[in-house]
C-alpha cells in the first residue's frame, strides 16, 4: 500500500510541476506564441527525465523552450489553421436547413479530418523530441505516423476525450495537474509510432 501511495503521489506531484512549467512558459510567449513551445518543452523534459520529478528544472525548460520556439509554433499553427477552416465548414454544414445524406457524409468527414489533424499534431510533438526534422518532413511524418499504429492514436484520442470530460466537471484538476499528465500520457501512448519510424529511418 505504501508503494502504491508513493507511486500516486509522485505522478500527481510531477503533473503539478509540469503543468506549472507549461503555464509559465505559455505566459512567457504571450499565450498565443507560448502554447506550442511549452508543449514541446514538456515532451522533451519527459523523454529525458521520465517520472523523476527531482530532475526537472526551470532552467533546462527555458533552454528547451527557446530552442523549440520557432519550429513548434510553425507546426502548431499550420495544423490549427487547417482545423479552424474545417470547423468553420462544419459550422456552416450544420446550419443548412435541409440535411441530406450527402450533408451528413460531409459532416462526418469534416469531424474525422479534424480529429486526424489533432492526432497528427500529437505525433509531431512526440517526433520533435527525437528527430531534427524540416518543416515539410515534420508535417509529412506526423500525418503518416497516425496510420502506423491505429491502436496508439485511438488511445490518445480516447484519453484526451476522457481528460476533457474530467476537466469539465473538475476544472481545477485540469488546470493545475491535467495538462502535464496529458503530455506524459500521449508520450507513452505514441511510443510505438516513434519506434516504427525510428526503425524505418535506421534501415535507410
Amino acid at each position: 500500500m505504501g508503494r502504491f501511495l508513493d507511486f500516486v503521489f509522485n505522478r500527481f506531484f510531477l503533473g503539478m510541476i509540469a503543468t506549472a512549467f507549461f503555464w509559465l512558459l505559455t505566459l512567457a510567449g504571450g499565450i498565443i506564441l507560448g502554447l506550442a513551445p511549452a508543449s514541446a518543452t514538456l515532451m522533451s523534459l519527459y523523454a529525458e527525465h521520465g517520472y523523476s520529478f527531482r530532475e526537472y528544472s526551470l532552467k533546462e525548460a527555458w533552454s528547451l523552450y527557446k530552442q523549440n520556439f520557432a519550429s513548434s509554433n510553425l507546426i502548431f499553427y499550420s495544423f490549427l489553421g487547417v482545423d479552424l477552416v474545417l470547423v468553420y465548414g462544419l459550422y456552416l454544414l450544420v446550419q443548412l436547413p435541409h440535411q441530406t445524406i450527402l450533408h451528413l457524409i460531409a459532416t462526418f468527414l469534416n469531424v474525422l479530418v479534424v480529429a486526424l489533424l489533432f492526432l497528427a499534431y500529437t505525433v509531431s510533438l512526440k517526433l520533435q523530441v527525437y528527430f531534427d526534422l524540416s518543416y515539410r518532413n515534420s508535417l509529412k511524418l506526423s500525418l503518416i505516423g497516425i496510420f502506423m499504429s491505429l491502436a496508439a492514436v485511438a488511445k490518445v484520442l480516447l484519453g484526451t476525450v476522457l481528460l476533457v470530460a474530467i476537466g469539465y466537471y473538475m476544472p481545477a484538476l485540469l488546470f493545475f495537474v491535467g495538462i502535464g499528465m496529458w503530455h506524459f500520457f500521449i508520450s507513452d501512448m505514441l511510443e510505438p509510432i516513434y519506434e516504427s519510424i525510428h526503425e524505418k529511418l535506421a534501415t535507410k
